[in-house]
Parts: C-alpha cells; structure tokens; sequence
C-alpha cells in the first residue's frame, strides 16, 4: 500500500535517509518514486560520516540490514526520529532514546489526521490495509 504521497503534507516532520536505504532498494519503481522525493526537496539523503557514527553502524550491522543499522546509528548520534514498523528497530531505538523518537506507520497516519490531510474513513481504510 504505498502511501509516500502522504508524507511531504506532514509538516511538522522533516523526512531524511541514509544513503543505505536508498541503496537497499532493489524495485526500479521504488527507487525512482525516492529519487524524485529527494529530487521534490521533502525527502532528504544523507551519508554517515562522522566516526562515532560508522562506528555504531558497524556494531548495529551484526544484528541489522544496512539501511535500518544507518538509520539507528544516525539517530542515535544526532538525537533524531526514527520512523520504522521494525519492533527490533523500535526496541533498540526505544532504548536509546525513549519512546517519543520511535514512530511506525500508524503514527504517521495518526499524524496524516490530526494534519487533515486524510479523513477518518481513509485512516481507518489504511490502517487495516497495513494490519495495524
């Protein structure tokens, strides 16, 4: 249920990924749907760089995929958000940081409401379309 359209109307959030999401993304269809998100300015691509960063990157690779261990490292280190339905990402961000910076899906769609950029109907449509 792609949904992406949704997210660049949520303005009280600023929308970032690694590089190592990107390069994860294998679908043609998803990567120029990304690509032209970062192209639009609401989606922003960043590298990690910083050594304490790819350090933790590092420790979080034994236990995750690329993209999801780029998105914690990064997170962690700059205090971020991070938006994943993954629980074991959720855990360890929850963790780290507290529950206020782990968001999943129906946060968003929570959002998307309060936002009024879906109707109650449509969320309530989204919602049992993703099983949440």
């Amino acid at each position: 249920m792609n949904q992406l359209q949704i997210l660049p109307k949520l303005k009280q959030y600023k929308f970032l990924t690694p590089n190592h999401v990107l390069d994860e993304v294998h679908r043609r269809s998803q990567r120029l749907k990304l690509r032209k998100a970062i192209k639009a300015g609401w989606l922003e691509e960043f590298e990690i760089a910083d050594i304490s960063e790819i350090e933790l990157y590092a420790q979080y690779r034994t236990r995750f995929g690329s993209g999801e261990s780029a998105c914690m490292a990064a997170a962690v280190k700059r205090g971020w958000t991070v938006a994943s339905d993954e629980r074991a990402v959720k855990r360890e961000i929850t963790a780290k940081l507290g529950s206020n910076n782990s968001l999943g899906t129906r946060n968003l769609l929570e959002a998307a409401v309060q936002a009024n950029v879906l109707d109650q109907t449509r969320f309530n449509e989204l919602r049992l379309g993703f099983g949440l």
